[in-house]
């Protein structure tokens, strides 16, 4: 049960009859400081066992959050109205451009300020009196659920009808003893969990209780529609569907619909939809059926996949160092604990070195060839005289057939290293490094942090934290095969390791 705590605010603005969305937020308004929360967002506070992980990042694969800070979501500050307005925005593809001023207090240089004309001029959100929006001030779960109530055309006139249409929807539970709590304050966290279930049934207590009308995929009969997990081309397609299909429409989020088609929910653009069946020509008399987009294709069993584990340096090359430690030293370490953790699974796993020895860069290269591997990750610690500072992974990306898998597994990697230890985020970039360059297999180059700066070594230096970025690698591999290998057996091994796969970032 959703246990949410806020103060009561009046509610300041009048009734209206309109429908949109609305969205998550964060405490304060410095307009410079904000940014977008992308797709491949990873939030450091939000980790696989916070109970609003499935709802945040559903929401991030849609780029819907905004944050006052890079990697954090801050789930227990208050929801303030600038957020709240660019949120809704987001989730229902309002345009952040808007050439109307209402507001004194929102100037053009605020994150929200499109949003907010927007949203105001829909009928979603108001201002004051005084020709104020007040950007800052934070929401009640009151406001809240009358804010959805229009965003979702749900036509609720005050805060209790809203948050009793809530509750028999299913997209809130109250605070208990069938008290929804409208006078509490609105909390990010929550109002991600209430958010996400307004968008998406599949999170509401007790799944769909909407109705449906029936409606026909309308396409060139030489194109096809694709069917997303979410309202926006930034969510994943499941499915293609072809012109004539019938299909069962829920509700609207924005200019896309929730519903069902071939046994599966999802979203259409409703552009694309009509009432009337389409005519289908003599040639093909019936409506061809759906293109399932996550069957894999036929693979070899994953206790015969292979993962390489290259810890960089050894013996007379020591590598970086910083504050007494050796590089060669610290990611033979970490290279160690990777193994362990996929000695857990049924997926094979080596490592190019195992003791404090030398190997030239032309034998790690071909060492996943030499054992028929089917990825490979190099681990190293980075080092630049003390002054720089943070976490990256590298991939090569010229003349390799590898090129996308590569930077897919790269990605995964530096995601889950990112989450891990909450370093300054360095990128995945284009490495022209021998054990890239001269690889068969798809493979990646971590650098975990900087050894000689005093920051990153107190992470390197930690055994804790040894552990957690080694866990990192290994999630971050799994995530790959997962997400980008489109190995659904994949999935139950997460579970072992109180873990989830991540959002799909590549």
């Amino acid at each position: 049960m959703l246990r949410c705590q806020y103060n009561y605010e009046e509610e300041y603005v009048l009734v209206k009859k309109i429908g949109l969305i609305f969205v998550l937020s964060i405490l304060s308004i410095t307009a410079l400081s904000i940014s977008s929360a992308s797709a491949a967002t990873v939030f450091t506070d939000i980790t696989t066992t916070h109970r609003a992980y499935d709802e945040i990042y559903y929401l991030a694969e849609g780029d819907i959050p905004t944050s006052d800070k890079n990697y954090t979501f801050s789930p227990d500050a208050p929801m303030t109205r600038a957020h709240a307005a660019a949120m809704i925005g987001r989730s229902i593809q309002l345009s952040s451009n808007s050439n109307s001023n209402k507001f004194s207090d929102v100037p053009t240089s605020n994150f929200a300020y499109g949003y907010i004309n927007e949203a105001v001029s829909r009928g979603i959100i108001f201002g004051y009196s005084d020709n104020t929006f007040k950007p800052n001030q934070t929401l009640t779960r009151g406001e809240m659920a009358l804010l959805i109530s229009r965003a979702f055309g749900y036509q609720s006139a005050t805060t209790n009808d809203a948050a009793n249409e809530l509750m028999a929807k299913g997209i809130s539970l109250g605070i208990g003893k069938g008290n929804f709590g409208t006078t509490q304050k609105m909390k990010r966290g929550d109002f991600a969990v209430f958010l996400a279930r307004a968008i998406n049934a599949e999170f509401r207590v007790g799944g769909i209780k909407d109705t449906s009308s029936k409606m026909y995929v309308n396409v060139s009969e030489s194109d096809s529609l694709n069917f997303r997990e979410g309202p926006g081309s930034g969510y994943t397609s499941t499915k293609k569907f072809f012109t004539g299909y019938p299909v069962d429409v829920y509700y609207s989020v924005g200019d896309w619909v929730y519903a069902k088609g071939d046994n599966q929910v999802g979203f259409f653009h409703k552009s694309y939809l009509s009432t009337d069946q389409p005519s289908i020509g003599s040639s093909n008399p019936y409506p061809k059926e759906p293109i399932d987009l996550q069957q894999p294709p036929s693979k070899k069993p994953l206790n015969e996949v292979l993962v390489i584990i290259d810890p960089g340096h050894g013996s007379q090359d020591p590598g970086a160092s910083g504050f007494g430690y050796q590089e060669k030293n610290v990611v033979l370490d970490v290279s160690l604990r990777v193994k362990k953790y996929f000695q857990q699974t049924p997926i094979q796993v080596k490592l190019t070195r195992e003791t404090d020895v030398f190997l030239t860069l032309d034998t790690r290269a071909a060492y996943a060839s030499k054992y028929k591997a089917d990825s490979f990750i190099s681990v190293h610690a980075n080092a630049l005289n003390g002054s720089a500072n943070g976490t990256e992974t590298f991939y090569y990306a010229a003349n390799n057939t590898n090129n996308d898998q590569s930077k897919a597994l790269a990605t995964y990697v530096q995601e889950r290293m990112l989450e891990a230890w909450g370093l300054r985020d360095r990128g995945v970039k284009y490495g022209n490094f021998g054990v890239l360059r001269e690889n068969t297999v798809p493979a990646a180059l971590a650098e975990i942090g900087f050894i000689d700066n005093r920051t990153d070594n107190a992470y390197i230096a930690s055994s804790s934290r040894r552990e957690q970025i080694a866990k990192a690698i290994f999630l971050g591999t799994l995530d790959y095969y997962y997400h980008y290998d489109k190995r659904p057996e994949v999935a139950p091994l997460y579970t072992k390791f109180n873990s989830k796969p991540s959002i799909k970032h590549y």
